[in-house]
């Protein structure tokens, strides 16, 4: 069967296909990409107005 592929062979492909099986289907974050999520504000970070830039004080 030809895959197309010439880079790696179809065991590679299959493996491939595994690892992000889970981002195709799901409707979550999996646990493999926990690291991707971003944090939420810490309790003394100030908040952040959507329409107004952010510069750093030149004070």
């Amino acid at each position: 069967m030809e895959r197309g592929s010439d880079k790696h062979g179809a065991r590679q492909d299959d493996a491939m296909a595994e690892e992000v099986e889970g981002m195709l289907r799901g409707t979550g974050p999996t646990h493999a990409e926990e690291w991707k999520d971003p944090e939420p504000p810490a309790d003394d970070d100030p908040a952040a107005d959507p329409h107004r830039p952010q510069y750093p004080d030149h004070g």
